[in-house]
């Protein structure tokens, strides 16, 4: 199975926030939030989306607030919370399935991706985010969020097995459709959803980390080393030990 990947960052995201803020750009995009934090979670730069669905009319007015300040329980503690941990050097938040407050104040759900931004020497200065609406059908509320709980637990648990049963199960959905789910957010079945999100963090802890390529393989649910090799190349197209000579 093939899960080509697209080029990865750099660590962090290198962005001068001085020059080039983006939120020019995203104001032209209505269904797509886009923002900019400082290392204290507060936004530095915002879309004209965002400053609608918080309420405001001038992005003034939301600069230096924290997502705790103007987004309600327990949606603004949520944000912060990830905000923390990807501060604090955690992974990257990709495609994440999650609620958000849409043009009318009422949640939906979009997808969210969050990076660190870094300075030329590589430290943390902040982060960078988008979180897109979700235009297909998603079924009930309820079965939106067992989804949601499935992608959450498909990237806690990257070190299980993580068979397809299971994760229907927990949504309380039969392995089509989940697979009909994800197919139609992510544009993979759940079992190519998976083998990406493996690669996608072994990609991460090989550029940010110095762990044995053994090790990393575990982490990523792998039995050893020689599997972890093979799957990587054939998705890559590079050896781990090459990719993380690239990056460096």
């Amino acid at each position: 199975m093939d899960v080509s990947l697209p080029a990865p960052l750099s660590p962090g995201l290198l962005i001068d926030h001085g020059f080039f803020r983006g939120d020019l750009l995203f104001d032209h995009v209505p269904d797509t939030v886009f923002f900019l934090k400082d290392m204290q979670g507060r936004y530095t730069a915002v879309n004209q989306t965002l400053v609608g669905r918080c309420g405001f009319e001038h992005k003034s007015e939301l600069i230096g607030k924290t997502a705790e300040q103007v987004f309600p329980l327990p949606l603004g503690s949520g944000y912060s919370q990830q905000d923390q941990r990807i501060l604090q050097g955690g992974p990257a938040i990709k495609a994440q399935l999650e609620l958000h407050l849409y043009g009318n104040r009422q949640p939906g759900w979009c997808l969210t991706w969050k990076v660190a931004t870094t300075d030329p020497q590589g430290r943390i200065v902040g982060l960078a985010g988008l979180s897109r609406d979700i235009q297909q059908p998603m079924g009930s509320t309820k079965e939106a969020a067992a989804v949601s709980r499935v992608i959450e637990h498909v990237a806690q648990h990257l070190d299980s097995p993580l068979p397809l049963e299971e994760l229907a199960a927990l949504a309380g959905l039969s392995v089509f459709q989940l697979d009909q789910r994800i197919r139609g957010l992510f544009g993979v079945t759940a079992g190519q959803y998976v083998l990406r999100a493996r690669i996608e963090r072994a990609c991460d802890l090989l550029r940010h980390s110095r762990d044995p390529i053994s090790e990393i393989a575990l982490t990523c649910g792998y039995a050893d080393q020689a599997s972890f090799t093979r799957q990587f190349r054939k998705s890559v197209g590079l050896t781990p030990s090459a990719y993380r000579g690239m990056r460096t």
